[in-house]
């Protein structure tokens, strides 16, 4: 596998630091917003700011380096690491915990977009909304629902 450096150079970026520590902590890592990549990377470089790791996130995804995703209904933009093959998610409504989840989508699913609807996929995410056997085991599940009126 190719350095994070190279890498870099391929998509014609400047090799900075922030750049590199911000794909070295998505690498291996959930979706995380800005602000909590930006928790990961200040112990590093107490010099970052939250808006230099916002800018650097949003220039990693426009080269296609990082994906974003808006996974929960909180509606905050969350970054992952463009894996070479996508990583689908469980998310649980009650802790909002998200786990990373072996699933495929059906053979054939992008063909059949496209003959059904005209419709091209580019990139596949699949988010599964549901509990957590933690917060089944709780109660906190039951409490979500009964307070959502579920």
């Amino acid at each position: 596998m190719a350095s994070f450096e190279d890498i870099l150079v391929k998509k014609h970026m400047k090799r900075t630091k922030a750049r590199i520590m911000i794909l070295k902590v998505l690498e291996k890592s959930l979706p995380l917003t800005a602000g909590e990549v930006y928790e990961s990377v200040r112990g590093k470089d107490t010099r970052l700011s939250l808006s230099t790791v916002y800018r650097n996130c949003e220039a990693l995804a426009e080269k296609g380096l990082l994906s974003r995703t808006t996974t929960m209904s909180d509606g905050l933009t969350r970054y992952e690491y463009a894996h070479a093959t996508p990583v689908y998610y469980a998310i649980c409504l009650s802790c909002h915990r998200i786990f990373p989840v072996d699933v495929e989508l059906e053979k054939g699913y992008r063909r059949h977009m496209d003959e059904e609807y005209g419709f091209e996929v580019a990139d596949p995410k699949v988010e599964i909304y549901g509990y957590c056997k933690e917060c089944r085991a709780s109660g906190r599940a039951k409490a979500y629902k009964e307070k959502m009126g579920i």
